[in-house]
């Protein structure tokens, strides 16, 4: 069979090709470069055949290790191309048979042969991936198959490893062979005298055991407890640290992706596993690799681990250990880099593990271990013991955030005091976890403990003799005031800015930047409190853009961009007129000299000029000529894209590649300037929401650069930002008095796109925004510009995406909820959910829209709907029940009298749900019912009287008022008041009952929506003096009415942040102060005193008593 293939013509052509292999391996990269040219041209694209036997040939036969081994790679490489113009076809289908049955035949002839390991392990990986992809094909290598079969009995130890090999890497060639004999081969490799075969033994057990049916996996999972046999004599060898990373790397493949084989060998594996990892003779890596499995196995088999007692006891004081082993590097102090840090050190990865043990233990079992030991170090006399408890807390925060969400006073407690310790490092690690707990609590830690932290917090800011220590405090401060309120951080203000303009003139880049980023921060929780710092700050960040324009303060330069131009809003409009000319020359002169794409400021001068519209308003409009070129030529951005081979490396993500499988070929796609088109594409909404009419010019232009968009497949972010757009343009040009023929003709352009992509679009995002955009499309623009047909193709997609969430929810139904389930598939699932969730709610508000635009004449398409509806009401999935509440809510409110049609379907439904199971759902039947109160004509009244049983049950549940139960209190609260205001007066039920319970059951704190029915109605009771709510005497004494609309009022008022509300808190104020000044001083000061004193203070720092 060979034989044609090795005549003296064929010799020839392969003595030449194995000429050109050796410019392959030439140091000169202008000889390689012309080297591969020539390959491809000559070779490969006109005469594949001969290439690739000569490929065969050279391996097997090339007397030069270094050809034969080029051969070999060459032959895996452009084997598994596909073909120049190819349908998904490799170079290795295209040859004939008689061709690929000689390379076969070469193949397995060298690793017989070959005596040379390396060149043996790339022949044996160009077989195995060859073989697998054929075998994916139908096309089963049976010599292949039984030349491992006799490779695996064979006295030669090389032969023995090679077949091992070939069993892990084209494993799907032996699924055919009986099980009992696949076993019996990988038990005996795993027995084998020599222990590189048993490695290798030991990596082919774990794939085929990972790639295995599940049918088979019970019998082959036999072989485990053989596969941890071999692993003591490997591992606990302190010489052996690459056999013994290998074989606990093999382990832990096998435990990530079927750890169900492992069952009853977890206590065995953490006894053995955390004595290595304690073991200091032995390396680093291989410490590491026996965690984690641990770490992998907690994560897989969570329920089964979270059993094993002595996991955390063991685990989680070595993990301590690792994260206190550390010198006072000097370098640390020096360092300009300050998200530098060695990955492999044990500190690093002690911190990074005890993060993930907390996530997947959860709070019950790991806080009470971990805090048993932190005290301890935090007294201890050694500062890496007290740095290590630091970093801990910062660690385990997000994955006990419950449990230490419930002791937070405790742990802040801890915490501060270290912000002033001695060691620099220590307070480094106090602003760490402070900063960490600021994010992980936000906003429980700010609004309760602010004082203690931020007293803590200024100054260490100041601590000028340890510049990274001073920078991290303020980085702290950012976590801090990002969810912090105005009223929490503004009193500090006069501690905090002195601190942040020394490290702003500090003489370390990274000081100042870090100064500038926080001081933007800050200005924007502050806002208009902020002004008194106004002037100095912005002449002090003016003074930073008119630097000269080096390399190294551009980034700083970017960042004084954003400040400035956050604290110009945050500030308003009057204060930044007065500097808008020339710090506006000064963004164009930056913007001048931004000329190369990978300038930092680039980004951040898009930003800025969209923050100056916001502050700027209309009168931004004359700069559109100077932003509006690079936005577009950001926004038309085109991806740089490449198509990578097999062997070839993935590109850097750091340079902002992100590799993408497409069937047999890799795409590589620049995702950096992807980010940048995206971000062009929000800020363009930035200046049309801005501008508004005085957009128009650019409308039409702008249009046909974003419809495009609605397919960029390479970031639904790109889509979602376009969709976003569409509105506005159309708000644009009806502001401006367009023609609503023009109008209308824009619509139709966008009317079809969205359609369209509706159609085939299945990111979930992309589809509840594109109903999104539909609503504000209609809200603008009117229901002129809507066609019937668009309307029944809006209405088919609709029960289709309503359909195809049920169905995704049939399937969540299926999987694993337990303790046991796989974390990241649930954290998918997760995911998956909250955006059903979103789309469902997208198309009630769209419909919501419809039936404010049209009110009847909705009803004849709305009917298609129906059936839809009818089935979310009988769905186990309560986002579907919560859409049918929300549909038929808008049916009453903008259709009372035709509802009454369709009461049939919704009616009953909507008073059991009153009760339902699901909190979201009963505040949305709660929320109907108060809608059904207040609708025109008394077509609900019997329905809105009768539901108040209910309501009533609603309201004095034990747990009412917990988080996940407090908005369908809250609504069902408001329900009753509503009724009672449109109902009381009828006779038909005793209002006088009732009122008093609805004001005990006061106040509504967090569904601010109810705020304006139910303190208004509140506010008339008591202005009427009604003697429900104030009974006769009220001001004289302290009735528990007085006693408990004072408290009521004062809850509201001390909420952080709340203002207006179109005059209510001004009333509620005025109405508050009157009723206290009609009490004798004993009665007020009782009142006064009764109330806690973060709300005495807060009511005090807004200025209202």
């Amino acid at each position: 069979m060979a034989q044609p293939f090795e005549d003296a013509a064929s010799l020839h052509m392969y003595e030449l090709l194995g000429q050109l292999l050796t410019d392959f391996t030439s140091v000169e990269n202008t000889c390689r470069t012309n080297a591969e040219t020539q390959f491809h041209n000559h070779w490969l694209v006109t005469q594949a055949p001969v290439t690739f036997a000569g490929m065969a040939y050279l391996l097997a036969n090339h007397p030069a290790v270094e050809i034969r081994s080029m051969a070999a790679i060459l032959l895996r490489r452009k084997g598994l191309k596909l073909t120049d113009g190819s349908n998904n076809v490799i170079y290795f289908v295209t040859l004939g048979e008689d061709v690929r049955g000689y390379i076969r035949t070469k193949l397995m002839q060298s690793l017989a042969n070959e005596a040379n390991k390396s060149v043996r392990n790339k022949v044996c990986h160009a077989t195995a991936d060859i073989a697998a992809h054929m075998c994916d094909l139908g096309d089963v290598w049976s010599d292949l198959v039984q030349l491992t079969i006799q490779f695996v009995q064979s006295p030669n130890a090389e032969h023995r490893e090679t077949a091992f090999r070939l069993l892990s890497e084209a494993h799907s060639l032996f699924y055919n062979e009986d099980p009992t004999s696949l076993l019996a081969m990988i038990t005996a490799g795993l027995q084998d005298s020599e222990e590189a075969v048993r490695l290798v033994a030991l990596k082919a057990g774990s794939d085929i055991l990972i790639n295995a049916e599940e049918s088979s996996l019970s019998s082959l999972g036999t072989v485990v407890p053989h596969m941890l046999n071999i692993i003591p004599s490997i591992v606990m060898d302190p010489s052996k640290d690459e056999e013994s990373k290998a074989a606990l790397d093999a382990l832990g493949e096998l435990a990530l992706n079927c750890s169900s084989v492992f069952k009853g060998t977890h206590q065995t594996l953490i006894s053995f596993m955390t004595t290595v990892m304690k073991n200091t003779n032995l390396d680093s890596a291989v410490r590491h690799a026996a965690l984690e499995l641990l770490l992998t196995l907690a994560e897989t088999s969570r329920a089964q681990m979270r059993k094993q007692v002595d996991y955390p006891l063991i685990l989680i004081p070595i993990l301590l250990e690792w994260m206190s082993e550390h010198d006072d590097d000097e370098d640390w102090y020096l360092s300009e880099n300050l998200d530098e840090f060695d990955q492999s050190s044990n500190e690093t990865v002690g911190e990074q593990s005890m993060d993930r043990v907390s996530r997947n233990l959860g709070g019950k079992i790991v806080l009470p271990i971990a805090f048993n030991i932190i005290p301890t170090y935090l007294s201890a006399p050694e500062w890496p013991k007290r740095h290590a408890a630091l970093r801990c807390i910062s660690a385990i925060g997000e994955g006990c955030l419950k449990l230490m969400s419930a002791e937070l006073e405790k742990v802040v407690g801890l915490v501060v005091p270290h912000l002033a310790d001695p060691h620099p490092r220590v307070r480094h690690a106090a602003c760490n976890a402070i900063g960490q707990m600021c994010t992980d609590f936000a906003p429980k830690i700010q609004q309760k403990f602010y004082d203690q932290i931020l007293r803590g917090l200024i100054p260490v800011m100041s601590d000028v003799q340890f510049p990274r220590v001073s920078t991290y405090a303020a980085a702290a401060m950012v976590n801090f005031a990002e969810e912090a309120k105005m009223e929490c951080i503004a009193p500090y203000l006069p501690d905090i800015i002195p601190n942040l303009v020394v490290l702003l003139n500090s003489s370390k880049y990274f000081s100042r930047e870090q100064a500038v980023t926080t001081i933007a921060t800050v200005a924007d929780s502050c806002g208009e409190a902020f002004a008194h710092y106004y002037t100095p700050i912005m002449r002090l960040l003016m003074d930073i853009l008119k630097e000269p324009d080096v390399e190294l303060s551009r980034p700083l330069v970017g960042k004084a961009l954003e400040c400035s131009t956050l604290i110009a809003m945050a500030c308003g409009k009057e204060m930044f007129m007065p500097i808008a000319r020339e710090f506006t020359d000064a963004l164009q002169f930056v913007q001048s000299s931004a000329v190369s794409s990978d300038d930092p400021r680039t980004s951040y001068l898009l930003g800025a000029w969209t923050r100056v519209c916001t502050v700027l308003g209309p009168e931004f409009e004359p700069f559109m000529s100077v932003v509006l070129p690079p936005l577009f030529a950001a926004a038309k951005h085109v991806p740089e894209c490449a198509l990578l081979d097999a062997d070839d490396e993935d590109p850097s993500s750091e340079d902002g590649w992100e590799v993408m499988n497409t069937g047999l070929q890799r795409m590589a796609i620049k995702t950096a300037y992807i980010d940048d088109k995206c971000t062009a594409v929000e800020m363009l909404m930035c200046y049309v929401k801005e501008l508004g009419p005085l957009f128009h010019p650019h409308v039409e232009e702008t249009m046909q650069m974003i419809l495009p968009m609605f397919g960029f497949i390479f970031h639904d972010g790109v889509r979602i930002a376009a969709a976003s757009v569409v509105p506005l343009l159309l708000q644009s040009w009806v502001k401006a008095d367009y023609p609503n023929e023009k109008v209308i003709a824009l619509w139709h352009t966008v009317a079809n796109t969205l359609i369209a992509t509706l159609k085939k679009d299945n990111d979930a995002s992309v589809v509840s925004q594109l109903f999104d955009t539909f609503h504000d499309a209609l809200a603008c623009a009117g229901p002129t510009i809507l066609t019937e047909q668009f309307l029944i193709d809006l209405i088919a997609q609709m029960v289709k995406q309503i359909s195809d969430c049920h169905a995704r929810f049939l399937e969540r139904s299926k999987t694993d909820r337990s303790e046991d389930a796989d974390q990241e598939e649930a954290i998918y699932l997760e995911e998956e959910e909250e955006a059903d969730d979103t789309i469902l709610q997208s198309i009630g508000n769209a419909i919501h829209q419809l039936f404010k635009a049209y009110g009847v004449h909705f009803l004849p398409i709305f009917h298609h709907l129906v059936p839809a509806l009818d089935a979310c009401m009988n769905s186990a999935y309560p986002s579907e029940r919560r859409l049918a509440l929300d549909v038929y809510q808008e049916m009453i409110e903008f259709t009372p009298a035709e509802s009454i049609t369709y009461q049939p379907h919704f009616l009953k439904f909507m008073i059991e749900t009153l009760l339902d199971p699901e909190a979201h759902v009963r505040q949305t039947a709660a929320f109907g019912i108060g809608a059904a109160a207040l609708s025109t004509g008394d077509y609900y009244r019997d329905i809105c009287i009768s539901s108040m049983p209910k309501l009533h049950t609603v309201i004095t549940a034990h747990d009412a008022r917990s988080d996940e139960n407090i908005f369908a209190t809250e609504n069902a609260v408001s329900a009753i008041g509503k009724i009672c205001q449109r109902y009381g007066a009828t006779g038909l039920f005793d209002v006088n009952q009732v009122l008093p319970i609805w004001l005990q059951s006061l106040p509504i704190i967090e569904d601010q929506e109810e705020f304006g029915p139910t303190y208004s109605y509140l506010l008339d009771l008591i202005e009427t003096g009604h003697p429900s709510i104030l009974p006769e005497g009220s001001t004289t004494k302290a009735t528990p009415q007085l006693a408990k609309i004072v408290d009521v009022l004062t809850q509201v008022l001390a909420i952080p942040g709340l203002t207006g509300l179109d005059g209510l808190m001004e009333r509620m104020l005025t109405t508050l102060r009157r009723l206290l000044s009609q009490c004798n001083d004993e009665t007020r000061g009782g009142l006064w005193n009764a109330l806690p004193d973060d709300r005495k203070k807060m009511l005090s720092s807004k200025g209202y008593f």
